[in-house]
């Protein structure tokens, strides 16, 4: 797990390695273990080409690890990720001919590529990536983000430079980017409280979407759709039990491959039966679970059951309002994005107090949202296309209104409309496609970078391709209501715990409003920014938000606004670092 920076003059015009390592600074919490930068020539001449790096060490801790990596042939890779088959691949061009210096998975990649090429890169890596490779000897970079979108990798350009990055606060040190709001995302972010696609809420700032490669050359850039979900339900006529069985080895698979590591590896457990069953497969790791004082939010007893299971050492942390108020502004910064979900600043302290223990943590992302594990789901086969893709719509277009006046969600609705009618299967199948290419790529980005600020690569074994691809042929009996993932909990846990109400990961958040601390930032600073923004009806915001400090259960309903003011202030009115 590591850091991207770099920019591509496409006018030939030298690379600055100044601003250069301006942009790298930006990532460096990415990668605390070393640091690399490299300027490459792509047409010959001077270096127009500029490549930094922060690196994570957890493959071979050594410095032959080192990125950016050159090859004999002037190639050079960047990578962001694991590369789960990086032996089976490194085996096979070793019998081919090739002989490695190091064990890293980098290397991997750039031998992979020099021999056959960037579609041999793409079809054959199975893992979790972000990758740049600048080839000079054809005048051309590769950006690959992998097939879910677990790794980030944004890109810009401004005038005749293409800048790149894995967080995009790094365009800020480059003096040919102004960072502003783009006005055609904010109804969109405050209705469902993330942008989708390709888009950002940086002007310009775009993200290589999952399962896409972008080449940069001199006569611009050009994106290519590498992999899509599948479509192809119903084709296994696996019965349950032998449904649950496939379900059983290919997830013990994906554990097992992801547990490699020359680094400590632990499992984040939040006591839902997804985390738990990769605790369980993970064989004994140490856990790391947030917990609250309140009974009503906290998940202890669930978290204590399950560690017990697992054989793990449980280590869980209390989260609480001071907690809540100290991380905002930072992991505001780091988000890269309005933190619209609250509990983002639970899994902030989670990376933090884990870091103390473990570089490496397993969660349980993607489940969910391959296995149907969201009430939404349950009628999915009945439901309109738009009442579907609305379920998810936090705020009402009435709400929305009276928050901006004048909003308009059609271009976002049509927009995810476009995402949904690729499905070509069942209603149901096509509602979980949906579902990947949206809700869980904002899932994965939270974890990025709540995990990132503090160093700690997270891995999630249910996106293991084998994982994914299986769940694409079950028939929908065998995935609603999470079925085939409910009866594999079932072999390690008792009825009460499988069972049980999906909770959610929820926080006291009425409490944390109450505070005086929270009332002093509103007051002094988020609605005074919030009225000089012109955004969102201030007036609104604050009647919301007396309500919620009477009324807990409307807490949330005012905090979209006030994640957007945070965020602000940290990206648009940050002065530009030098």
């Amino acid at each position: 797990m590591c850091g991207i920076a770099g920019f591509v003059n496409l006018d030939g015009a030298p690379a600055d390695a100044r601003v250069l390592s301006a942009m790298t600074d930006m990532v460096r919490h990415r990668g605390p273990d070393d640091r690399g930068a490299l300027c490459v020539a792509l047409r010959g001449g001077m270096p127009d080409t500029a490549l930094g790096f922060h690196r994570l060490s957890i493959l071979d801790l050594s410095t032959l690890g080192h990125q950016p990596m050159s090859g004999a042939g002037g190639t050079a890779v960047m990578f962001n990720g694991e590369i789960y088959n990086a032996q089976d691949l490194q085996a096979e061009l070793e019998q081919a001919g090739d002989r490695f210096r190091s064990r890293s998975d980098a290397e991997v990649i750039l031998a992979l590529y020099e021999r056959h090429g960037i579609d041999a890169v793409i079809e054959r890596l199975d893992g979790m990536f972000a990758i740049v490779i600048a080839d000079p000897r054809h005048g051309v970079v590769h950006l690959v983000r992998d097939h879910f979108g677990i790794k980030p990798l944004y890109w810009t350009q401004c005038g005749q430079t293409v800048m790149f990055a894995s967080e995009a606060k790094a365009f800020l040190a480059h003096p040919s980017f102004r960072a502003e709001i783009d006005a055609a995302h904010v109804d969109e972010l405050l209705a469902f409280r993330y942008v989708a696609g390709e888009g950002s809420l940086l002007k310009g700032v775009r993200h290589v979407r999952p399962g896409h490669r972008l080449t940069i050359a001199p006569d611009g850039v050009r994106s290519v759709r590498y992999w899509r979900i599948p479509d192809h339900p119903d084709t296994s006529a696996l019965t349950r039990p032998e449904a649950v069985d496939r379900l059983a080895d290919l997830l013990a698979g994906s554990v097992r491959a992801q547990l490699r590591s020359d680094v400590k590896v632990g499992c984040q457990l939040s006591g839902g039966i997804d985390s738990s069953l990769v605790a369980i497969l993970a064989g004994g790791v140490d856990s790391f679970s947030i917990v609250f004082d309140e009974a009503k939010f906290s998940e202890e007893q669930w978290i204590v059951t399950a560690a017990a299971a697992a054989r793990s050492a449980s280590h869980r942390f209390s989260f609480d309002g001071g907690a809540f108020i100290d991380a905002l502004d930072a992991a505001s910064w780091h988000m890269d994005q309005p933190i619209s979900v609250p509990n983002s600043l639970a899994l902030w302290l989670l990376a933090q107090r884990s870091r103390e223990h473990v570089t490496v943590l397993l969660s349980g992302e993607g489940a969910d949202e391959l296995f149907a594990g969201y009430a939404r789901f349950a009628n999915a086969d009945t439901v309109d296309v738009e009442v579907f893709i609305r379920a998810t719509q936090f705020h009402s277009d009435g709400r929305l209104a009276k928050l901006r006046p004048g909003a308009d969600l059609r271009p976002a609705i049509d927009k995810r409309r476009a995402l949904f009618l690729e499905g070509r299967a069942d209603q149901l199948s096509n509602c979980l496609k949906y579902e990947m290419q949206t809700h869980l790529v904002d899932l994965l980005s939270r974890q990025d970078r709540m995990m990132m600020a503090h160093g700690i690569e997270n891995r999630v074994p249910f996106l293991g391709r084998d994982v994914v691809e299986f769940a694409r042929t079950l028939a929908p009996q065998h995935l609603a209501g999470k079925t085939v993932v409910k009866d594999l909990a079932r072999r390690s846990f008792a009825a009460a715990f499988v069972d049980r109400r999906k909770a959610g990961f929820n926080l006291p958040l009425g409490q944390y409003f109450r505070s005086a601390r929270f009332v002093e930032l509103m007051e002094d600073r988020l609605l005074p920014g919030m009225a000089a923004r012109g955004l969102v009806d201030v007036a609104v915001v604050r009647r919301w938000w007396r309500r919620a400090l009477s009324a807990p259960s409307t807490t949330e309903g005012f905090w979209i606004p006030v994640a957007l003011e945070l965020w602000a202030q940290q990206f648009i009115d940050r002065p530009r670092p030098h």
